[in-house]
């Protein structure tokens, strides 16, 4: 005779299901989420300065941002976000470049879009960069 209680469904199997259904979502989640127009990360000649490049545009606009990391000299690192203005509303970071000024102090992140047209980021590192991250 069954019990009421008894629906049938082994632990093994419901334990298998839940595990796929969880992997089912975060799938849908992990693509629903898209991805950055562009990222590069540069790091200064010394190794003690780096600097990550992030850019995500969508319909309403582009997202910007700059982040320093900067490493003391007993290995810890800091890392604090970027003030800077770029104009256009469509993805301008897809290839960019730095050059590092001699003192590292400064950096121009020279920039193009998808067609080669760009401009010129200049950052004074300490000026620049003083939004705890």
């Amino acid at each position: 005779m069954a019990r009421a209680d008894d629906t049938g469904i082994t632990p093994l199997a419901f334990g298998a299901g839940t595990i796929a259904l969880v992997l089912v979502v975060a799938a849908i989640v992990w693509f629903a989420i898209p991805g950055p127009d562009a990222k590069h990360r540069f790091v200064s000649p010394s190794g003690r300065d780096a600097i990550e490049l992030g850019e995500n545009c969508t319909d309403t606009g582009c997202t910007r941002v700059v982040i320093r990391e900067e490493t003391a000299a007993d290995g810890s690192k800091s890392r604090r976000g970027c003030v800077f203005e770029i104009a256009e509303q469509r993805p301008m970071l897809l290839n960019a470049h730095a050059l590092w000024a001699p003192d590292e102090e400064t950096v121009d992140v020279v920039y193009a879009d998808a067609d080669g047209l760009g401009g010129k980021l200049t950052l004074n590192l300490d000026r620049d960069c003083t939004i705890a991250a």
